[in-house]
């Protein structure tokens, strides 16, 4: 099921949630009932539209990637759930021949029952306090990450047989993941040329320059999440995002944005690159919130026809913002629909006949001929 939302400039809609299904591997066994090995599968459960990019993390990423995830594991021998990390402490696991694998191996306990923990990507040296991690969310858009969250709790090597014998994750997404859409109003004709030049997310509706630079953010920089239910806290720091920039003209467009320009022959809908998606904390900014969004967005116009007095075409900037007032939710996607340029437009009506109260003026009258 999907929510939208729609706001003047920008329509704010949530992809499609789908779920992924899991591999079944094989268990790290001995087959001794007081002997045997922990091991892991991971799956992710209701998640955002799959793409190819490594920084979005889907059951495929997250199995190609490098990084696989943290486990956090804590032994109790009495009955409760303690979250802790007496016996597994930020466990890096990674996917290799098809199976979820680590090393050193640690095996079951004959009593008592372990509460695991889960995140990815694993990140060295994190450290978990009570059941919580911290997270920086990066202000450089191409370097961001999705960051996964999974527990489960009260394992013992007895009650794992549903899920092939292995402690199953079933990861879930932590942030709110945006994306753009960029398209003119109507066609345009074919003396005229529109290129985009920005888009920024800023928590004022002008550029942030200088100083103001510092007091437009307006996401969360940093915050706490809780491992065990994804819930999060200690949110602080503010940062805007200059989140679309148009490449330099002649410029490779391999490791930066796309170029963005309508023309008659390319009046078409763009979209972000796999490298332009946002990752952010979940924050809302209803219209009753304290926080404020806008959005900012720069264009060029120009037209053949149109000189200056060096004889060359007049090239014209346009910039335009608005507020979004949406609460974004943790494990949703939202694309950020934009329409820009405002086309010439015609109407038309005809001032009716008139003729004045007393018929004075607009009367002809002929009584009598002579």
């Amino acid at each position: 099921m999907y929510k939208k939302f729609v706001m003047g400039i920008a329509a704010m809609a949530a992809l499609t949630l789908v779920s992924c299904s899991s591999d079944d591997l094989d268990s790290l066994s001995d087959n001794s009932s007081k002997n045997e090995a922990i091991s892991f599968d991971g799956y992710l459960g209701r998640s955002a539209v799959a793409v190819t990019r490594g920084s979005v993390l889907e059951k495929t990423q997250l199995q190609n990637s490098t990084d696989g995830f943290g486990v956090f594991g804590n032994y109790k021998e009495t009955n409760g759930q303690e979250f802790g990390a007496n016996l597994f402490d930020n466990q890096q696991v990674t996917y290799k021949n098809s199976e979820w694998t680590y090393t050193p191996h640690k095996y079951w306990l004959p009593q008592g029952h372990i509460d695991f923990l889960a995140y990815a990507p694993y990140v060295k040296n994190t450290k978990l306090t009570s059941s919580s991690i911290d997270f920086t969310v990066e202000n450089e858009v191409a370097k961001q990450k999705d960051l996964l969250w999974a527990k489960a709790d009260g394992k013992t090597k007895d009650n794992i047989s549903a899920d092939n014998n292995k402690v199953k994750f079933q990861f879930a997404h932590a942030l709110s993941r945006l994306g753009y859409s960029v398209k003119l109003k109507k066609e345009c004709s074919a003396d005229a040329t529109i290129t985009l030049k920005k888009i920024i997310l800023a928590g004022s509706a002008t550029e942030p320059t200088g100083e103001s630079a510092t007091k437009s953010g307006t996401f969360h920089t940093k915050g706490t999440i809780d491992l065990s239910t994804g819930n999060w806290s200690s949110l602080s720091g503010e940062q805007y995002f200059n989140w679309y920039s148009a490449p330099t003209p002649g410029a490779s467009e391999t490791s930066g944005s796309q170029s963005i320009t309508f023309t008659s022959a390319s009046n078409q809908t763009y979209t972000n690159k796999d490298n332009e998606y946002l990752f952010v904390i979940p924050q809302n900014f209803s219209e009753t919130a304290t926080d404020k969004l806008y959005v900012i967005v720069e264009y060029t116009i120009q037209y053949t026809g149109v000189k200056g007095s060096d004889g060359n075409p007049v090239i014209f900037t346009n910039k335009v913002h608005k507020q979004l007032t949406t609460d974004f939710k943790q494990g949703k996607a939202y694309t950020i629909n934009l329409t820009i340029g405002r086309p010439i437009e015609f109407d038309a009506d005809v001032t009716p006949w008139t003729n004045t109260t007393d018929n004075k003026n607009t009367d002809i009258n002929i009584d009598s001929w002579e």
